[in-house]
């Protein structure tokens, strides 16, 4: 009995897991303005070209300096390559604005001394 027990609990478990990661699977790391690059390559070529690339506006407007090769596609490491830099710079916006949201960027570190 009690091995029909956790037997049965161990499956249950196991499925609850199974299921639970089934329906994270496609939330993480999904960004709304970036449907990622399977979802653009729409002739499923592995390539990207310009006019797949405007599905996403900004990697429409960095096309050319994306496409390190100047082939008129960009390859899935030039595509990551390109959001890559666009994450972190939105990234660092965010924790700048997190950090002190009023301050205004000024030249200079000089001292307040008179």
């Amino acid at each position: 009995m009690r091995l029909t027990q956790s037997l049965f609990f161990l499956v249950a478990a196991a499925l609850a897991l199974a299921v639970g990661a089934a329906y994270a699977e496609d939330k993480i790391g999904k960004d709304a303005n970036d449907p990622g690059f399977h979802a653009l390559d729409k002739n499923k070529d592995g390539f990207i070209s310009m006019q797949e690339a405007k599905a996403n506006p900004e990697l429409a407007k960095k096309f050319k300096q994306a496409d390190k090769n100047g082939d008129g596609k960009l390859s899935r490491i030039e595509y990551l390559e390109a959001m890559t830099k666009q994450d972190a710079t939105t990234a660092k916006n965010k924790i700048e604005r997190a950090i002190d949201p009023d301050e205004k960027k000024q030249s200079g570190a000089g001292s307040t001394t008179k």
